[in-house]
């Protein structure tokens, strides 16, 4: 009996230590909710930014996996109040997280964001990459992204930056790519890019850029693409990308350009892909690509180049893709294609002629040949669709009549005009039928379309042999000969006539004359 009694008494003793414990473990759970939901009433920096649950809250956060503090690795984050203040405690909210490496922030209300929250990245130093869309940052101030070490990926598109101010992006020395893209950027200061010398890929696609300052680009010599492609720069020179000695790709497509002077992309030693589609080029210098070695693919699309100078590719004989569509190009010959023709036969080159102003013409014999010797697809199609104009018909408003396609209208070289080979059989060669219009079968605008257009022929079913030379022009230093008519004598000619019309009746009225003063005298002589 004192046996079970003890036993019952220890058995009492469990019980009650094991409710006491139990019910001190749910005091203090309490109180830590309590505690908890005051300081997030409070704004303090002890707030989870992943676990809000406010509905006033100025930021909200969704983070990966987990809630937990000090356990994020991933937030996304929505701003839906507008007019928070840079020093606001929703940002030290940030310091529960410190070990997030991805973290991107989507305004959803117009003007919410202002400026980069600098005041939160101060205790995010894991942070890999951050993204930050939607905002109205007019200014991307001096050292906005706390000197992040470890920060290789920064987005900042459709933001409405129009400036980069001194030392914007700073000691970042681990980024890589920096996305400034669909912006409204004016002003780049030159130390904007400062102490970034892990940087590769620099974003400016759709921006206000009009000038770039000498030496913008200086601190970012391992860039290996740049893109200001959709911009307003209308004018570059020798030092608009100093420091720029090892970028690859450099695309500026879309922009204001209308001229390209002398080693103008002198100092990108290493490149290798230009684009400059889609401007208003007109010009360019003989040496404007001098210095571009490594260059394999040149974009000139959508210009409008009439002419290129002949030593254009001298300096750049590595190009195996090169487009010239869509420009105003009356020729382009053999010498312009010389330095890199062995270049454009390979499988993966490319060379793109279409939609040009193309003569008829001998200059454009290289085409036949090349069409015959490269292995290139592309290459092959657009020689194909290439096409040239003979000279416009011209429409009679006397017999309302066109003349024929090929009468007198191409400037023919003599020279190559051989026994067998007259303007007649040229035509039967180059398949130019004369077709006679009555009046009455071309209406005027028929007529007007046709002038302006000429006649397209598709190059290569001319045959190579019979495309005309066109004649050496002359130069305006030379006299042109005076031609002169057979039947109304030039004004000269007219005094001459006179004067030669005086002497010859004064040489007839000689003779007369003398015989007269001989017969006087004979006669005088004789009867005296």
């Amino acid at each position: 009996i004192t046996m079970g009694r003890r036993i019952a008494g220890i058995i009492y003793i469990l019980i009650t230590f094991a409710l006491v414990n139990e019910m001190s473990i749910n005091v203090y759970a309490r109180d830590n909710n309590n505690k908890r939901r005051t300081k997030e009433k409070s704004g303090g920096f002890q707030k989870n930014i992943c676990d809000i649950t406010d509905r006033d809250s100025k930021v909200h956060c969704y983070c990966e996996n987990t809630r937990e503090p000090r356990n994020a690795t991933k937030a996304e984050c929505w701003v839906f109040n507008g007019g928070i203040p840079r020093d606001d405690l929703i940002w030290q909210s940030f310091a529960s997280q410190p070990i997030l490496q991805t973290l991107s922030f989507n305004v959803r209300v117009d003007g919410a964001l202002g400026y980069i929250p600098t005041k939160a990245l101060l205790y995010l130093q894991r942070l890999r990459s951050i993204n930050i869309k939607y905002g109205n940052i007019v200014d991307v101030t001096p050292f906005a992204f706390a000197n992040l070490t470890n920060l290789k990926e920064a987005s900042l598109s459709q933001n409405q930056i129009e400036n980069l101010q001194q030392y914007a992006f700073a000691h970042l020395p681990n980024i890589t790519t920096l996305n400034l893209e669909e912006n409204m950027i004016i002003d780049i200061d030159t130390e904007a890019f400062f102490d970034l010398p892990k940087l590769q890929k620099l974003v400016f696609t759709k921006n206000n850029i009009t000038t770039i300052r000498n030496g913008t680009f200086q601190h970012t010599f391992n860039l290996l693409e740049l893109d200001l492609n959709k911009n307003n720069i209308y004018h570059l020179n020798r030092r608009t990308f100093d420091g720029l000695a090892n970028l690859r790709k450099l695309d500026l497509r879309k922009n204001r350009i209308q001229n390209l002077t002398e080693f103008t992309f002198a100092e990108l030693w290493n490149l290798q892909e230009l684009l400059l589609g889609k401007n208003d080029l007109r010009y360019i210098s003989e040496r404007a690509f001098d210095g571009l070695s490594q260059l394999r693919k040149l974009s000139l699309d959508d210009n409008k180049l009439a002419s290129l100078p002949s030593g254009l590719f001298e300096g750049v004989r590595g190009l195996s893709s090169v487009d010239l569509r869509s420009n105003e190009l009356h020729a382009l010959t053999f010498d312009n294609i010389k330095p890199i023709l062995d270049n454009l036969k390979p499988q993966n080159s490319n060379l793109l002629l279409e939609e040009n102003n193309f003569v008829c013409d001998c200059r454009l014999k290289w085409m036949h040949s090349l069409r015959n010797e490269t292995k290139s697809q592309n290459t092959k199609e657009s020689l194909d669709s290439v096409t040239c104009k003979m000279d416009p018909p011209i429409v009679s408003s006397a017999y309302n009549k066109m003349p024929d396609a090929m009468d007198d209208k191409l400037d023919y070289n003599q020279d190559i005009l051989h026994a067998g080979l007259t303007i007649e059989t040229l035509n039967d060669k180059m398949n130019v039928t004369e077709k006679k219009t009555l009046p009455g079968d071309l209406s005027k605008d028929d007529a007007n379309e046709i002038s302006k257009k000429g006649v397209k022929r598709t190059v290569l079913k001319i045959p190579a042999e019979t495309l005309p030379c066109p004649r050496e022009v002359i130069k305006t230093t030379e006299i042109p000969p005076y031609i002169v008519d057979p039947v109304i004598p030039i004004q000269n000619e007219m005094k001459t006539f006179r004067f030669h019309d005086t002497n010859s009746a004064y040489v007839k009225l000689r003779p007369s004359f003398g015989f007269v003063v001989l017969w006087s005298i004979f006669f005088r002589f004789f009867f005296t």
